[in-house]
């Protein structure tokens, strides 16, 4: 049974933005994208149950919420194809926090604001 999925992210960063257009759950699931500046109304009820898009890409499945690394990985656990990397402690705490990190600089190159209110 196809599954609906809401993805959170940021259009005007490359890697976000590239990820989600990307990602092979569509191929299997009901994928919406949603740039998270555009919806600041979804945006704040998202923050107001405890979850900052400028912590991470967010996603909703199921009616259960996850952000980050573990939206990454829910996100791989429904994908065609798992990238076994994605699901390790490796990319949870170091890889992730460094792709963030480099988000944060490629966004300020671009004279893009890394914060989404």
């Amino acid at each position: 049974m196809k599954k609906s999925v809401n993805l959170y992210f940021d259009k005007e960063c490359p890697f976000c933005n590239y990820y989600a257009n990307y990602n092979l759950v569509k191929t299997n699931h009901n994928l919406n994208l949603y740039n998270a500046r555009e919806y600041p109304q979804k945006i704040k009820l998202l923050r107001e149950k405890g979850f900052d898009i400028n912590n991470g890409i967010i996603i909703e499945v199921d009616e259960k919420i996850f952000q980050g690394s573990n939206a990454v990985k829910q996100l791989n656990k429904l994908s065609t194809n798992e990238v076994k990397v994605l699901n390790t402690k490796f990319f949870s705490f170091l890889l992730y926090p460094i792709i963030k990190f480099i988000r944060k600089v490629v966004l300020f190159i671009l004279n893009k604001n890394p914060h989404i209110k």
